[in-house]
């Protein structure tokens, strides 16, 4: 009887030591989606900048969960980011995105400037998804790019992912300005 036991746990490490092979070839083959249909989530995407600037997105859901995925080599993550027990979180982005209008059809862009960031932001109540998309680039979009990116990054505290730098994330989010320009004399 004691010999059992023993050839059981031969068994499990064989299993155990081949498992991680066979998720990842399913991973490979069919990623899963992050949000399921009919969930209730609030999302950003920021992409652009010529590829000269951090691209990433991220997802938080009203359960409380939350991923970050970096979307290109400037972030200072390679990995996407996992976290729980983000329910407040999800529910004060929630709160700013219906209250700032956030999710409303942006204007026209005026005075573009080529290579600014693009913030995508939506939100997905069960079958009802709201989505925007706001341009750094644009100077009458700017500050609402800006915003929708600080609350998001801010609450979540993925600044880090984007870059391990604060000055970065000061310098290129919270105190960047719209270059006013001057009409010719």
């Amino acid at each position: 009887m004691s010999q059992m036991p023993h050839d059981a746990r031969r068994y499990a490490w064989v299993l155990l030591a081949a498992f991680p092979l066979v998720a990842l070839g399913e991973e490979a083959a069919a990623p899963a989606p992050a949000a399921e249909p009919g969930s209730k989530y609030v999302a950003l995407n920021v992409q652009g900048c010529a590829d000269k600037c951090p691209s990433f997105e991220i997802q938080v859901f009203d359960t409380g969960r939350m991923i970050f995925k970096p979307n290109n080599q400037y972030n200072s993550s390679n990995a996407p980011v996992r976290k729980n027990g983000m329910r407040n979180v999800y529910n004060r982005i929630a709160k700013y995105l219906e209250s700032s209008g956030a999710l409303n059809a942006p204007s026209d862009c005026t005075n573009r400037r080529d290579g600014a960031a693009t913030a995508t932001v939506e939100s997905a109540q069960g079958a009802d998804v709201k989505k925007a998309s706001w341009s750094a680039g644009c100077a009458n979009q700017a500050e609402r790019a800006k915003s929708i990116a600080k609350v998001f990054v801010n609450q979540t505290g993925m600044w880090r992912n984007i870059n391990s730098d604060s000055r970065y994330w000061e310098k290129h989010w919270e105190t960047w300005e719209y270059p006013t320009t001057t009409a010719a004399k």
